[in-house]
């Protein structure tokens, strides 16, 4: 396929999808409360005087719910909304950040990570000199062809660099926040139990979403697709082969969808595995099930190979724990054999699998992928230093999101704290400690939720404007921190004779 033809695909492709979105957010005003903004803002803010403890639960409750705006703010292209996890998130972070510049012993348990993500946020403030020094002898072109056109505009310091370090700033103060948060055994274990009760609501509503397309009814977008953002439009996406809409739920588009309920199936995997339920004995088990049918069912490829490779991630992780069973190796193969059935015996699945899977390449998500990161690796060779500065190229991958936005040092100080941060886990999984069994465990549980938030960044961009990867990153960040607090009798008696598995 020539250049030419992926132009021309990817123009019509999108082109289309900004038609709709006109048509939906027509007449949109420059501000414009949600109807779930007009409940959740109320919520909010009295929460923030009343209870700013809950403050916290309704953040981790919305971070899937990367489609779900309070307010949208401008109109058309230029339209973007701000999370409901966003606005209760940063409620939150007002009332907890006195508590963690007061207590210097957090601080200190959470110095080295913190210090790695904040010397990244100084690399990428200080790349956006790059855009100021290149003063549009540097032309970026469009990997999506915005408009429906194949437009390249100069690099110059736009509002839109601004916009991406204030995303990242507020990622990195979420991260140690919520890693300040849980160092403590039983917050820890009610964050997990808060996500995975949010991941079961997010799955039924894609279930939901899956059986309006298969009954030809109204999806009710209104209720939480409410982001006027055009990238938050994925639950209008269609395999028009098959005539199947593709199940985002409450996320952006079906790939952030499945990313962030792969996560919350590790996490609902190693509850199901351990001796003390996270929601309960049934519910745990019913997550995991609720989770696959609706990873299943998503249509998004990263969905399927991700389901393998959370399987293999955690059968070695039970493998190291040596607390494999062969209930776990069943209940693996049982679920394997059920997908290998259902592509076998149903010809719709069939055609799903031939359209995402073996076309992967010549539709217009696969096309635009590549042809995004072949075009971040030329801006890299150009400037391999500091980058064009951050948020100054779209690449939807990790790496060269890195290396063409931050060059060299900024990619090399990211990948210095997340080897940090797993080397951490990885201790942790390997040391057996009498006074905080659970220590090990949750080191391991982490560890692979970190493998495949790792592994969907790679394959499908850095998703750092989502704050289901601040979140994870916050509580690998937690574990070490966990340890030292028990070890200094931080915590009740009780606490430290929880078994793990037996």
């Amino acid at each position: 396929m020539s250049l030419s033809d992926t132009r021309g695909i990817l123009s019509r492709v999108r082109q289309n999808r900004v038609l709709r979105s006109e048509q939906i957010f027509h007449g949109a005003r420059f501000l414009e409360v949600t109807p779930i903004g007009w409940i959740l803002i109320p919520l909010g803010v009295s929460l923030f005087f009343v209870a700013p403890d809950r403050l916290y639960a309704c953040m981790v409750f919305f971070l899937p719910f990367s489609a779900t705006a309070v307010v949208n703010v401008g109109s058309g292209d230029s339209a973007s909304g701000v999370q409901a996890t966003i606005f209760f998130g940063a409620l939150w972070m007002a009332r907890e950040f006195p508590k963690f510049l007061s207590s210097r012993d957090s601080q200190q348990n959470l110095r080295q990570p913190a210090n790695h993500l904040r010397w990244f946020v100084l690399i990428a403030l200080v790349s956006l000199i790059m855009p100021l020094w290149i003063n549009g002898r540097v032309y970026i072109d469009d990997p999506e062809f915005s408009n429906g056109l194949s437009n390249s505009e100069p690099l110059l310091l736009r509002f839109r660099n601004i916009t991406q370090l204030g995303y990242l700033l507020y990622g990195v103060l979420l991260a140690i926040l919520v890693a300040f948060r849980n160092s403590d055994l039983r917050q820890l274990v009610r964050s997990i139990r808060i996500f995975l009760i949010s991941a079961i609501f997010v799955s039924l509503w894609g279930c939901m979403q899956f059986a309006c397309s298969v009954l030809n009814l109204t999806y009710p977008a209104y209720i939480f697709n409410t982001s006027a953002t055009g990238s938050a439009l994925g639950y209008l996406e269609t395999l028009e082969d098959i005539g199947i809409t593709r199940v985002s739920s409450v996320a952006t588009e079906p790939s952030i969808f499945a990313a962030c309920m792969l996560v919350a199936l590790v996490l609902a995997l190693f509850a199901v595995s351990r001796n003390h339920p996270v929601i309960s004995r049934g519910w745990d088990r019913l997550t995991v099930a609720i989770i696959v049918v609706a990873l299943l069912i998503s249509t998004s490829t990263i969905a399927y190979v991700g389901l393998i490779l959370v399987s293999v991630v955690y059968l070695f992780c039970l493998l190291h724990l040596k607390v494999i069973r062969s209930k776990h190796v069943i209940t693996l193969l049982t679920i394997a054999s059920l997908i290998g059935l259902t592509v076998v015996l149903f010809s719709p699945a069939q055609d799903i699998v031939s359209s995402l899977i073996l076309g992967k390449g010549e539709s217009y998500s696969g096309i635009g992928r590549a042809y995004s990161i072949a075009l971040a690796a030329q801006y890299f060779l150009q400037y391999p230093i500091l980058g064009l500065g951050w948020g100054s190229v779209t690449s939807h991958d990790l790496i060269f999101k890195l290396l063409s936005n931050t060059g060299l040092v900024g990619f090399s100080v990211f990948s210095f704290f997340l080897i940090s941060l797993l080397r951490r886990l990885w201790q942790g999984t390997k040391t057996v400690s009498l006074l905080n069994p659970e220590w090990q465990w949750w080191s391991t549980c982490l560890l692979g939720a970190c493998l495949i938030m790792i592994f969907t960044n790679v394959t499908t961009g850095f998703d750092f404007v989502y704050e289901h990867l601040w979140f994870l990153l916050g509580l690998a960040m937690s574990v070490p921190a966990l340890n030292s607090a028990l070890s200094l009798n931080r915590l009740p008696t009780d606490i430290h004779r929880q078994k793990v598995v037996g």
